[in-house]
Order: C-alpha cells, then sequence, then structure tokens
C-alpha cells in the first residue's frame, strides 16, 4: 500500500493538469472560432443539412417592456363581514374555503342587547304616536289662543327628538335585517342572522360558536374570484411610454406554453421608493380556472410599433458576447458580425444595415451546423 501512494498522487496530478489543459483548450478553440470568419461546404453537405438562405425584409416588430407581478382579486370583489351589532356567535354554517352564495345565512348570533334594541324601537314607536297626537294639538290651540306659543314648540321639540330616536332604532334593526312588522306586533326574537353580501370563497374565518364579537371584529372574508386582473410592476424608465389601452401578454408557471392577452386599463401615479416602479393593471376576460389570487405571471407590454430590418431569430449566433450572420456565397459560407436590435414573435432587428447586407444571400436555417462545422476544423 505504502509503495502505491506515489503512484496514486501521480495519477492525480496527471488527471488535474489534464483538466486545465482542456480548459485552455476550449478558451482558445473559442477564441480561434471568433478569429476564423468563413467555411466551404460541398453541395451534398447543404443539402443534407437542410442549409437554407434568405435575406434581409423589412418587417413591423412591436417593441415590448417586460416586466413580472400578480394575478390579483378586484379590490370590489373583497368583502370583510362583520356584525352590525355586539353579539355571541351561536352557529356557524360555513368554514374557512367553502364556497357560499349571496344572501346565504353565515351564522347566527345573540345578545341581551339585541333584545332590548327591539324594545326601546317598539316605546319609541309608541311614544311618536303619541307626541305627534300632542303636537297637532297643541297647534290647533294655538291657532285658536287657547294655549300659548310655548307650549307648542315644546310639543313639536318631544315630537322631533323622539321621531330622531324612532327612525335611528329603526334603521338599526333593518341594517341587522328583522322583520319590522312582527316586532310591531309585540313578536320580539331572540336571534340575528349574518348573511353573505357577495358570492365567493371564504378565505379567512376569524369566529367560533360561543365568541363573543363586536362591529369591528371581521367573521369573515368573502373573496369573489371570477373577475381577476393582472398587477405588474413597471420601472419608472417607462412610465412616459405606459397609456391606457395597450396589449398585454402574460404566462403563468402552471401553464407556461400557453400566452394570455388583456390590456392596460391603469397606470399608478405614485412611483414605489424602494423598488422604483409603478403598478400597472389590467383585467382578466374569460377567467380560466387556472388563474388563482397571488401567482406570478411574467409579461410584456407593447408600447408601440415600428419598422425594421429583420431576419429570423434562428439566423443569428451568438459566440462570447457578440452576434453574427452567415453570408453564402457559392458554397463558401462567410460569417459577418451583426449588430442586434429589438427581438420580438421570432424576428430579430439588424441594427448595423449597409448595401452588402440588402443584397446577400444570408442562411436563415443551419447556422449552428456552420458553427459546429467551424469547430470541427479547428
Amino acid at each position: 500500500m505504502k509503495n502505491n501512494i506515489p503512484i496514486y498522487f501521480f495519477t492525480i496530478l496527471l488527471f488535474s493538469c489534464s483538466l486545465k489543459n482542456n480548459d485552455k483548450n476550449n478558451t482558445d478553440l473559442s477564441e480561434k472560432l471568433l478569429q476564423k470568419d468563413s467555411i466551404e461546404l460541398t453541395g451534398k453537405q447543404i443539402k443534407n443539412n437542410n442549409i437554407k438562405t434568405g435575406s434581409i425584409k423589412k418587417s413591423t416588430i412591436p417593441c415590448y417592456i417586460e416586466c413580472s407581478g400578480t394575478i390579483e382579486v378586484l379590490s370590489q370583489n373583497i368583502v370583510v363581514v362583520s356584525t352590525p351589532i355586539n353579539g355571541f356567535i351561536k352557529q356557524l354554517f360555513y368554514y374557512s374555503g367553502d364556497y357560499v352564495k349571496a344572501g346565504s345565512v353565515l351564522a347566527i348570533m345573540q345578545h341581551p342587547d339585541f333584545i332590548k334594541l327591539q324594545q326601546q324601537y317598539l316605546e319609541a314607536k309608541i311614544k311618536k304616536e303619541l307626541f305627534e297626537e300632542e303636537f297637532k294639538r297643541q297647534g290647533e290651540l294655538t291657532i285658536e289662543n287657547a294655549s300659548s306659543i310655548k307650549k307648542m314648540q315644546k310639543a313639536q321639540t318631544d315630537y322631533l327628538i323622539n321621531d330622531a330616536i324612532f327612525r335611528s332604532l329603526k334603521l338599526q334593526l333593518e341594517l341587522i335585517g328583522i322583520d319590522l312588522g312582527n316586532i310591531n306586533k309585540g313578536e320580539f326574537v331572540s336571534e340575528f342572522r349574518i348573511k353573505a353580501p357577495i358570492s365567493g370563497y371564504i378565505s379567512q374565518l376569524n369566529a367560533n360558536p360561543g365568541k363573543y364579537i363586536e362591529p369591528k371584529n371581521c367573521i369573515v372574508k368573502i373573496v369573489n374570484t371570477s373577475k381577476l386582473q393582472i398587477c405588474l410592476s413597471v420601472s419608472e424608465e417607462h412610465i412616459s411610454d405606459l397609456k391606457n389601452d395597450q396589449e398585454i401578454k402574460f404566462r403563468v408557471p402552471n401553464n407556461k406554453n400557453s400566452v394570455y392577452t388583456t390590456k392596460v386599463n391603469r397606470i399608478g401615479n405614485i412611483v414605489d421608493k424602494t423598488n422604483k416602479d409603478v403598478t400597472v393593471t389590467g383585467h382578466i376576460k374569460n377567467n380560466n380556472k387556472i388563474f388563482k389570487p397571488g401567482m406570478y405571471v411574467n409579461a410584456s407590454i407593447n408600447i408601440n410599433e415600428k419598422e425594421a430590418f429583420t431576419l429570423p431569430y434562428e439566423a443569428v449566433v451568438d459566440l462570447k458576447g457578440e452576434s453574427f450572420i452567415f453570408i453564402k456565397k457559392d458554397n463558401s459560407f462567410k460569417r459577418i458580425k451583426i449588430e442586434k436590435g429589438v427581438v420580438q414573435d421570432n424576428l430579430c432587428e439588424i441594427l448595423n444595415i449597409d448595401k452588402e447586407l440588402l443584397s446577400a444571400e444570408i442562411v436563415i436555417k443551419g447556422v449552428y451546423y456552420l458553427m459546429d462545422e467551424m469547430e470541427t476544423e479547428e
């Protein structure tokens, strides 16, 4: 074993040197590929590898702002349900995650103050009738000079004060959803119901049977997910490019192959101090079931269109931070360095246009085969 140790370390040393040499060779190869600018092929190679050519064309290409964001529920479709008066939860009918329809009873509540409220209402109703009659009577006596104006004014004040109390109590009971017809007959109820104001899913539940609830407390939060929007964060440098009704294309993680569209309907007026961006929203039409609130989206906003000289994107190859195309002359292929502009919809804008490029026969399919052949020769 001792005799084998030097051989073992010698082998590791050779392997390490080999890796370093390979790295150096790969770097040298990339440098040589940049220096080499042409390759010769046979007609058979051109045919077998389906190398095709075309020319630079003038096209209308869209200019996009790339951004990201999330899918959110419209604010008017989120409702926090509370109780109009203090009470104890007697019974719950739904739980977190359940779907409820508008008007469904969410909970039954009860409290001694609720019974007292009905009593106060009935008392105020009876007094209202008495004060009204007294006010009329004093008014008639004043006309006949049989009573002083002071008594008539007091009767009027009593009537108006009680009438205000009566209307306040009446509105409170109507807000709770109580049938006043029964109370007018003297039929009090001991419990009241909390109903869902909208249809949707219960996203939050803060109650349980026996719990004491005040009007400031949330019993349930209901979210209607039938109408959603995307909320995008756009860098402040693009604010001047944004307008309402611009097309938005977006993708979601659970269906990356599908592209969905909407339009800008609101542009934020405040720049976030930390991220230096503004919020841009767009309604999602024909809501797909795959869309969920809080879901991440990648998006692009079409800010304008422009005329440009373009090639199919597969005609351009990148190497060490530079971009190239191939020009065909007979069976010879010459590599030309180009400057890329906007890349959209499988089209690549070519910026450094000259007469030679406009009239050249350019490889639009098979450029990577040409690059491989160059590498093989090297």
